[in-house]
């Protein structure tokens, strides 16, 4: 069994602590979308790429 800690499964304020211990700042609802958002898109991996890919359409606009 893996021991990776998947986004999806962690509560908002699990969230909170993990990214506060990395510089960022948010809430537990910002955590709460951030956790939704990955798990609605598949994965951490295409939520890089819906990311990635937004913010290219963004500097095009």
């Amino acid at each position: 069994m893996s021991n990776d800690i998947r986004i999806q499964d962690l509560a908002a304020d699990e969230i909170v602590e993990l990214l506060a211990a990395e510089g960022s700042d948010l809430t537990e609802e910002q955590a709460a979308a951030l956790r939704d958002f990955i798990a609605r898109v598949g994965g951490l991996e295409n939520a890089y790429s819906a990311v990635e890919l937004l913010s290219q359409l963004e500097k095009a606009a």
